[in-house]
């Protein structure tokens, strides 16, 4: 799905409301278009409404109203097998990381990529360079529940690099770590941008943003607000 036109819209979000019982808007008449190869900062408060923006973006919410479109396709209307291949498309790093708490570090990160059928000597390589990129070689055969929240929150995201997606959403992938793994994840990050994913990243952390040149939106009451690092 990478393509090399990066001016070409991957993301079309239409006038999109998203409100829960019994009457709260999370998300209020939202409009935005994310291009092809894009990195793109998702800031605001805590229940600003990013979550849910990433969840509906990885089909697990769908609009109260409005229109999204992923490749033009109004993913509404999606039959249950487009659906089930545009989902094999997209890696996300979980906020609350959805690791499996008794597999180990390499097996969680390479069911990702067996459930895609991959060779599983290239799942090897695939998962040790990952665990090599994000300083958690020496955890490979560690249980995920022995872990660390920081290391967990790695762990989460080579998770969501692996099969290298079109699409990678990232929710706080930086949140739980420090300056010297906030620096892994995010030279990762970038090396998955260079080669073609486009990456929605929800946080809190200005660092990590700032000066990149990279478009920030800003949600606040449920409303997007752009501007640029």
């Amino acid at each position: 799905m990478n393509d090399t036109h990066p001016s070409s819209p991957l993301i079309d979000i239409v006038k999109v409301s998203k409100v829960y019982p019994p009457n709260i808007m999370a998300l209020d008449n939202i409009s935005l278009t994310i291009n092809r190869g894009e990195m793109l900062f998702l800031t605001g408060a805590s229940g600003a409404g990013k979550s849910t923006l990433l969840k509906m973006l990885c089909f697990l919410e769908y609009p109260t109203k409005g229109l999204i479109e992923q490749d033009g396709k109004d993913v509404s209307r999606l039959s249950a097998i487009n659906l089930q291949f545009m989902r094999q498309q997209i890696g996300v790093a979980y906020q609350d990381f959805k690791l499996l708490p008794k597999h180990t570090v390499y097996q969680n990160i390479a069911l990702a990529m067996e459930v895609r059928y991959e060779n599983p000597v290239k799942i090897k390589k695939r998962v040790m360079a990952l665990l090599n990129d994000l300083a958690l070689s020496d955890k490979i055969h560690t249980p995920t529940n022995k872990l660390s929240r920081g290391e967990q929150q790695r762990v989460c995201l080579a998770r969501a690099c692996a099969n290298k997606p079109a699409l990678l959403l990232a929710d706080e992938p930086t949140g739980n770590l420090d300056a010297d793994s906030t620096a892994k994840v995010m030279k990762l990050l970038a090396k998955l941008h260079e080669a073609g994913t486009t990456l929605l990243i929800a946080t809190h952390d200005e660092k990590i943003y700032q000066n990149t040149g990279h478009r920030i939106i800003n949600i606040a009451n449920g409303k997007l607000q752009e501007s640029q690092s």
